[in-house]
């Protein structure tokens, strides 16, 4: 793919088509963010739980899932109101995100902006 290009599934409907654009500038805002910010440090040292992997993962991968999620979450509460509260594994991650050792003060300060989105989007 060319930068700045997204792959979007050809026979997808509409919903399947949002969370694609959705996850992938997620993907795109976080890429942009480690080009010009050192949100981590000695990735791969340590392995941190997830909870949607049943290995633990590198601080990055952990990272790039609740930045992802937090958005789904948003997007999923907004055209889905009857759907109960999904967020208990996003702010499980967020706290495995807070005490590694890899974030960066920069990473930390991400961390604390998507605790922030998420909180906006529990309330």
């Amino acid at each position: 793919m060319r930068p700045g290009a997204l792959g979007v599934p050809y026979a997808a409907g509409v919903r399947e088509t949002a969370l694609a654009l959705l996850t992938g500038r997620r993907r795109a805002r976080l890429r942009a963010l480690t080009e010009v910010a050192d949100l981590y440090a000695l990735d791969g040292s340590w392995q941190h739980p997830s909870p949607w992997r049943d290995r633990p993962v590198p601080v990055s991968r952990l990272l790039a899932d609740v930045h992802e999620r937090v958005a789904v979450e948003a997007y999923q509460r907004a055209t889905e109101p009857v759907r109960p509260a999904g967020s208990e594994r996003i702010h499980r991650a967020l706290d495995q995100l807070a005490g590694a050792a890899e974030l960066t003060t920069t990473g930390k300060r991400l961390v604390e902006e998507l605790r922030w989105e998420l909180k906006a989007v529990d309330a």
